[in-house]
């Protein structure tokens, strides 16, 4: 992975797309990945929508989702900060490879921009922030913090009409 894999990365599919800027560090993230992103994986490729997650934080460790009941009874990862040298991206995508494995999110549909070169790491007050988009990449509505898979599916429906 590199540092600006962003660039090659295609946020949309046919009819859109979805970006969710987080951090691997993050409990609400690990929440996230953890209870509401597989239906959200799972309805996106029903939907020919792109869903891509968006690692705009260079800091290590993995965070802990905590139950689907209590997303703020998890646990932030610790870790350095890994920074945006060659060095740095090396060992962010070692930490994203893990993150795949640990909570089943597509290898391929992880990315990461940890120097904020993107509009989303721009847009990102309060991690997740969710961006939905349209078919030509615009940013149609966003979503902050904590949301269910199905606000957000709802919420792309609408917003798409």
């Amino acid at each position: 992975m590199k540092q600006n894999q962003w660039e090659s990365t295609t946020f949309v599919g046919p009819r859109g797309g979805i970006v969710i800027s987080m951090a691997s560090w993050c409990k609400y993230c690990a929440w996230e990945a953890k209870w509401q992103e597989p239906a959200l994986f799972q309805w996106g490729r029903a939907h020919h929508v792109a869903v891509t997650l968006l690692d705009i934080s260079p800091r290590g460790g993995i965070g802990i989702a905590g139950p689907k009941t209590n997303p703020g009874d998890g646990t932030d990862g610790s870790g350095n900060y890994l920074g945006s040298s060659p060095k740095g991206i090396k060992a962010l995508s070692h930490l994203l490879d893990q993150y795949s494995t640990i909570y089943h999110v597509p290898l391929q549909d992880l990315t990461i921009d940890p120097t904020d070169s993107t509009i989303f790491a721009k847009k990102t007050d309060l991690l997740p922030t969710i961006f939905l988009l349209n078919a030509h990449g615009t940013i149609i509505h966003t979503f902050t913090g904590i949301n269910s898979a199905s606000l957000i599916e709802s919420g792309f429906a609408h917003a798409s009409s």
